[in-house]
């Protein structure tokens, strides 16, 4: 028999966890071929009927999808992500734009539903926030489904015979559901990052999964014995014995250090000399409440509001931003839940409603408070909703993208406004509920010791402070690897805020990815932020990060990288320092 050839794969550590199995291929690709075919007048209420029956039996397969899930319990968020797809199914973006192509083009509906498809796709790759712009992923699962309706290409419901590792271009949820839960034992995929619906749904089934890999569903072949390594982001095709046996022992080790960490996740995070380290959980949907408290948060950084604007063709009215947000805050209580207000670019906010609007660079044009601060009546029904739910809770409202005082003063003012109508209504909510901001545009940075007279708190986002202080878009294949969070400027900037927070007397939260890094947590204490935000899978490993450290050594570290000149001279030491003299945390990477 001739033997495979090995090869090795680097993509995105997604969802950690080692695999070791046989690969099973799936045809996920998007439909490239399709027919493009202009129609008379007479044909255009036959195609327009096509395009109905579609998306109606669209409706019927992600329903059964749903269904699947909730029968092997997967978290309802996922749930959620597919009753979005639903939502989509009756947006005038998508499904009207497609009708409207069809009888002013002339054209069929394949040929109209991918012009959508694409005007859409651009509207949301000019959109700032990176978690936002990864979404783009619905529309266009949505969209495969329903051109494989119109060309009669089925979506097959595959049986696993034996554990498998699945591979694939990219997974829908609806995709993961047609699977046999019990015979996964990961995903790898050519396409997708951290919050992709891929790594997202591994970390709710506690699989290992590896994403953005580029060519492995071409690469790999069906019948493969594939080591999928979801710790450093790597798969290894047709791997040696030698190879084997070294994956089957790291798996040993890896599931026997989680389940370490799964049983002390709730317990404090105090450092060897004493300092308690706050670590909080960032949230997209309400349903993951419950999950992100398992995992050991106390509380909730950074509740993301986008979702409620997204895939809907009106804004959502005080009651639905009312109900949302006080589910959260009712189940996190006595814990603080910090809610972001709206953080979307003004392109796909007015695109979401059927308007189209056009800017050259809209990362940094119309988007997040700016965006409020000129459509206000919208701006104030959100905060009436999130200071009604404050009445059930402990609550904490951020502004996202202040880059100056006048645009906090002027958010203030609304706020204020806003309070004053809920008293003369004689609606009940916290009137001293905490206002903070979040630091990622490098001129509030800049000038943190003004901004820090006027909030409760400062929250920094890393992820946009890197790509902003770095004029990077780390989504940019040619740039991406210029994003460096250990880049000395970036860490100057995180200091100053720390610094000018602290002299004024109010603390310092983080809540993007940097927050997550175990690495990173030693340099993070030694700086002064008071609390972590992340991810509800990385909150065990920074809590255990903090337990192995003292403030004294923290202290030492920062002071000792702040006169290095690279980031890969700080990431080297960092190495040495730490992974070094805590091995079991970092011994998988």
């Amino acid at each position: 028999m001739k033997q495979r050839q090995v090869h090795i794969l680097h993509g995105v550590a997604a969802s950690a966890g080692i695999a070791i199995g046989k690969a099973v291929v799936l045809d996920t690709r998007r439909i490239e071929r399709y027919p493009k075919i202009r129609i008379t007048a007479s044909l255009m209420a036959d195609e327009i009927k096509r395009f109905n029956d579609a998306v109606r039996a669209s409706e019927k397969q992600i329903r059964e999808a749903i269904r699947e899930l909730e029968d092997h319990n997967v978290g309802k968020e996922h749930s959620f992500i597919l009753e979005t797809h639903l939502m989509m199914l009756t947006d005038p973006s998508l499904t009207g734009r497609v009708k409207e192509l069809i009888a002013t083009e002339h054209i069929n509906a394949e040929w109209a539903l991918k012009i959508a498809l694409h005007e859409i796709e651009r509207n949301f790759e000019s959109i700032g926030d990176e978690y936002i712009k990864s979404r783009v992923a619905d529309t266009t699962f949505v969209g495969e489904r329903l051109l494989r309706n119109l060309i009669g290409k089925k979506t097959k419901k595959f049986h696993l015979l034996e554990d498998s590792v699945i591979v694939a271009h990219d997974l829908s949820p609806a995709d993961t559901a047609m699977l046999n839960k019990e015979k996964v034992l990961g995903f790898a995929t050519d396409v997708g990052g951290m919050t992709s619906h891929t790594s997202i749904i591994a970390h709710s089934l506690e699989m290992p999964a590896v994403v953005g890999l580029e060519n492995a569903s071409t690469l790999i072949s069906p019948g493969d014995r594939v080591i999928l390594d979801g710790i450093s982001g790597v798969v290894i095709v047709n791997p040696s014995e030698n190879q084997i046996l070294e994956y089957e022992h790291r798996a040993r080790s890896f599931l026997s250090l989680e389940l370490k960490l799964k049983e002390k996740a709730k317990s404090p995070a105090v450092t060897r000399d004493g300092k308690y380290v706050k670590v909080k959980g960032n949230l997209e949907f309400k349903d993951e409440v419950r999950t992100v408290l398992d995992h050991g948060a106390e509380g909730i950084g950074l509740y993301r509001t986008e979702f409620l604007y997204l895939n809907r063709n009106h804004v959502p009215s005080e009651e639905d931003h009312y109900q949302a947000y006080k589910a959260v805050v009712e189940a996190v209580s006595p814990y603080n839940t910090v809610i972001r207000t709206l953080d979307l670019g003004g392109d796909k906010f007015y695109s979401s409603l059927g308007q189209l609007r056009n800017e050259m660079n809209p990362v940094m044009g119309l988007r997040a408070i700016r965006l409020c601060l000129k459509e206000v009546d919208i701006f104030k029904t959100q905060l009436r909703g999130i200071l009604r739910a404050s009445h059930y809770g402990n609550t904490s409202i951020m502004f996202p993208m202040i880059s100056g005082m006048e645009e906090l003063m002027k958010a203030k003012e609304i706020l204020e406004e806003t309070k004053e109508d809920l008293i003369r209504e004689g609606i009940p909510f916290d009137e001293n509920i905490p206002v903070g901001i979040m630091v990622e545009v490098p001129s509030a940075a800049a000038i943190a010791d003004i901004l820090a007279t006027e909030v409760d708190f400062f929250s920094i986002g890393t992820n946009d402070l890197i790509q902003y202080a770095l004029a990077i878009d780390r989504g940019n294949e040619y740039v991406n690897y210029l994003y460096e969070p250990l880049h000395p400027a970036v860490l100057r900037l995180i200091k100053f805020t720390v610094d000018a927070a602290h002299n004024t007397g109010i603390p310092v939260s983080m809540c993007g990815e940097m927050a997550g890094r175990e690495i990173y947590t030693p340099i993070l204490l030694g700086m002064g932020i008071d609390i972590l935000s992340t991810n509800a899978f990385a909150i065990s490993h920074v809590k255990e990060m903090a337990r192995k450290v003292d403030l004294g050594q923290c202290n030492r570290i920062v002071d000792h990288i702040f006169h290095m000149k690279t980031a890969q001279e700080i990431y080297d030491f960092m190495e040495e320092e730490i992974v070094g003299k805590s091995p079991e945390i970092f011994e998988m990477h």
